[in-house]
């Protein structure tokens, strides 16, 4: 059953409520925490990213609330680090976080009962799930053995030369995650194996800012509403280049790259998830 994760603040339960039951009404799967799941236990950061690499989209319900919510901060960034589609409600009139470049938003009012009929036609279909949801919940499954079931799956079908770019780079997406943190040796290996495989077979070192890099790229909007785009692994190693200050957010550290913008010049402070970037000096 093709799932939808919904990302929101504590303090915007009855809104995201409303939305969980409009998203089960219409047949998809919508994750509700546990309550025997509490924020201290340490299951609790793995548990999240499980369920929102088994999605086929998030839901971002979006406030005042939500901007300062860490844990909504966490849900965006794995979701980006994964290029899950994000779809946000906007539910007051609070901007959006700088590195969210949303190319389509809902304007949604309370108690947000209306919310899905607007967004469905942005959702991920229900009755042909596409391969890379198949793919993402099979990387999300607590067996082993299916983990690497989806890893070889992966494989196939980056050697298949039938995916899109943006398809491409998904896969790409799943396969650095289990290799960086995968709980068994075993399944890390084996992605990691796929992905030299597949960095064998490039040719040459694509450029920077290359379509086919867009996994580590993201996008910042600067005050004057210019975007402009960086390489992870450029920024989130050039310590000298660009200043930062380290901050945890739910128990995420995350770097604050002062940045400047390319159109105007001006100052940017973007909140990045460098954990497989940062240079080990």
């Amino acid at each position: 059953m093709t799932t939808i994760f919904v990302s929101f603040a504590k303090e915007d339960a009855a809104c995201a409520e409303s939305i969980l039951q409009g998203l089960e009404a219409k047949g998809y799967s919508a994750w509700r925490e546990p309550k025997s799941l509490e924020l201290s236990s340490i299951l609790y950061p793995r548990t999240i990213e499980n369920v929102i690499l088994s999605s086929a989209a998030v839901l971002l319900v979006w406030s005042s609330s939500a901007s300062r919510s860490e844990w909504v901060e966490r849900h965006i960034l794995f979701a980006q680090r994964l290029k899950k589609p994000i779809l946000p409600v906007l539910i007051d009139g609070t901007g959006l976080p700088n590195t969210l470049i949303a190319d389509k938003t809902i304007t949604g009012q309370l108690p947000c009962t209306d919310v899905v009929t607007h967004m469905l036609p942005l959702l991920p279909p229900l009755d042909k799930p596409d391969p890379l949801t198949r793919l993402a919940e099979k990387a999300a499954d607590d067996l082993i053995a299916v983990r690497k079931e989806a890893i070889d799956a992966a494989a196939g079908m980056l050697q298949s030369g039938e995916l899109r770019e943006e398809q491409r780079e998904a896969v790409l997406a799943i396969l650095e995650y289990l290799a960086h943190n995968d709980l068994m040796m075993g399944v890390r290996d084996k992605a990691q194996e796929v992905l030299d495989a597949d960095a064998r077979k490039a040719a040459a070192p694509p450029p920077f800012l290359h379509l086919g890099d867009s996994r580590h790229i993201f996008g910042v909007r600067c005050k004057n509403g210019h975007v402009t785009y960086f390489d992870k692994r450029r920024v989130c190693s050039a310590y000298k280049e660009v200043p930062r200050d380290i901050r945890h957010t739910a128990g995420l550290e995350l770097d604050e790259l002062h940045l400047k913008c390319e159109t105007c010049g001006e100052g940017i402070v973007a909140s990045v998830d460098c954990r497989d970037y940062r240079s080990h000096k």
